[in-house]
């Protein structure tokens, strides 16, 4: 479900068609997350620390609403849901892309996300459904060969692209601490670096609470 924002009476409405009109509207951020209590409890539950910790982002990004906005031709909608699309590499070196439906629920999200996990790797090319291409979605990649201090995500720019990219790298261990480097990528038209800063804090604070 979504609902269409009024733009004339939002309050981003100049922002929104400012950076519209430019060239390249996304903007990003790179920082580290502490994500100890994540890989830990992944650990504990013997969980892989891959699906736990997209679920987590998942749950963090649908507290945001900023990050549940979306443009679709003239309109600017809210998505009720957020679910998630990130790459799956394939034993040839190759990747395709999955769909991953958010639920509450880890373990209802976690057999779904293997059953998709399961069809990209058995398929070829980049293994597009008629669910990757949604727009109530996050595109998702992890890097974990090695930690990132910065990033360039691939956009499509004059396509009308306005679909959150959100990248996390090698965990970086510090003493008892696990860090987390995540990039984010995002329209700058329906968002900015207050809900980015946002969504960063709410990782930290939702973690104190597990």
């Amino acid at each position: 479900m979504k609902q269409i924002i009024d733009i004339n009476s939002w309050n981003r409405k100049e922002h929104f068609y400012f950076f519209s009109k430019l060239d390249d509207p996304f903007w990003g951020i790179t920082t580290t997350v502490d994500f100890t209590k994540i890989y830990l409890l992944s650990k504990e539950l013997e969980k892989p620390f891959f699906l736990y910790s997209i679920h987590f982002l998942l749950k963090c990004i649908n507290d945001i609403d900023a990050f549940k906005l979306r443009i679709e031709g003239e309109n600017v909608v809210k998505y009720d849901k957020i679910n998630i699309s990130p790459t799956i590499g394939r034993e040839d070196g190759t990747f395709g892309f999955a769909f991953f439906e958010y639920s509450t629920d880890f373990n209802i999200f976690m057999q779904n996300a293997e059953k998709e996990i399961n069809r990209v790797k058995n398929s070829t090319g980049l293994s597009f459904s008629e669910n990757t291409g949604r727009k109530d979605l996050i595109r998702y990649s992890a890097l974990p060969w090695f930690a990132f201090s910065d990033m360039k995500h691939a956009d499509s720019i004059r396509t009308g692209d306005s679909v959150p990219k959100i990248s996390t790298g090698k965990l970086i261990q510090e003493k008892k601490k696990y860090n987390l480097p995540i990039s984010i990528s995002a329209h700058h038209g329906l968002t900015d670096g207050r809900d980015a800063a946002l969504l960063i804090q709410k990782m930290i604070d939702a973690q104190s609470l597990l």
